[in-house]
Protein backbone atom coordinates (compact mmCIF):
# COMPACT_ATOMS: atom_id res chain seq x y z
CA UNK A 1 0.00 0.00 0.00
CA UNK A 2 2.79 2.31 1.20
CA UNK A 3 4.49 1.92 -2.86
CA UNK A 4 0.50 2.66 -4.31
CA UNK A 5 -0.21 6.16 -5.08
CA UNK A 6 -3.99 7.07 -4.78
CA UNK A 7 -5.48 9.94 -6.55
CA UNK A 8 -8.44 11.49 -5.20
CA UNK A 9 -10.07 15.71 -5.86
CA UNK A 10 -8.97 18.14 -3.46
CA UNK A 11 -12.23 20.00 -2.98
CA UNK A 12 -10.07 22.76 -1.37
CA UNK A 13 -7.77 22.93 -4.31
CA UNK A 14 -10.62 22.03 -7.12
CA UNK A 15 -8.13 19.31 -8.73
CA UNK A 16 -6.85 15.99 -8.49
CA UNK A 17 -4.10 15.17 -6.02
CA UNK A 18 -1.99 12.17 -4.42
CA UNK A 19 -3.98 11.07 -0.99
CA UNK A 20 -1.73 10.74 1.48
CA UNK A 21 -2.11 8.37 4.54
CA UNK A 22 -4.58 6.62 2.62
CA UNK A 23 -6.38 3.75 4.58
CA UNK A 24 -9.77 1.38 3.34
CA UNK A 25 -13.02 2.25 5.58
CA UNK A 26 -16.11 0.91 5.16
CA UNK A 27 -19.11 3.00 5.04
CA UNK A 28 -22.56 2.68 7.01
CA UNK A 29 -24.28 1.72 3.51
CA UNK A 30 -21.65 -1.37 2.81
CA UNK A 31 -20.09 1.23 0.13
CA UNK A 32 -16.22 0.58 0.25
CA UNK A 33 -13.62 3.99 0.18
CA UNK A 34 -10.28 5.31 1.08
CA UNK A 35 -10.18 8.09 3.17
CA UNK A 36 -6.82 9.53 3.36
CA UNK A 37 -5.21 13.50 3.42
CA UNK A 38 -4.46 15.83 0.50
CA UNK A 39 -0.52 15.65 0.27
CA UNK A 40 -0.07 19.33 -0.48
CA UNK A 41 -2.89 20.95 1.93
CA UNK A 42 -3.82 18.75 4.24
CA UNK A 43 -7.86 18.34 3.50
CA UNK A 44 -9.31 15.60 3.91
CA UNK A 45 -10.25 13.60 1.12
CA UNK A 46 -12.55 10.32 0.12
CA UNK A 47 -12.66 8.05 -2.83
CA UNK A 48 -15.22 5.41 -3.23
CA UNK A 49 -13.40 2.02 -4.83
CA UNK A 50 -14.73 -1.07 -5.88
CA UNK A 51 -15.05 -4.35 -2.83
CA UNK A 52 -12.67 -6.01 -5.56
CA UNK A 53 -9.77 -3.26 -5.35
CA UNK A 54 -10.14 -3.07 -1.70
CA UNK A 55 -9.61 -7.28 -1.57
CA UNK A 56 -5.93 -6.71 -2.12
CA UNK A 57 -5.35 -3.85 0.05
CA UNK A 58 -5.23 -5.34 3.58
CA UNK A 59 -7.48 -2.56 5.84
CA UNK A 60 -5.60 -0.44 7.58
CA UNK A 61 -5.53 -1.62 11.57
Amino acid sequence: MADEVIMAYCVKEKAQKPMKDAKEVILKNGKHAMQGVCSSCGTKMMKFVSAKKTESVPPAA
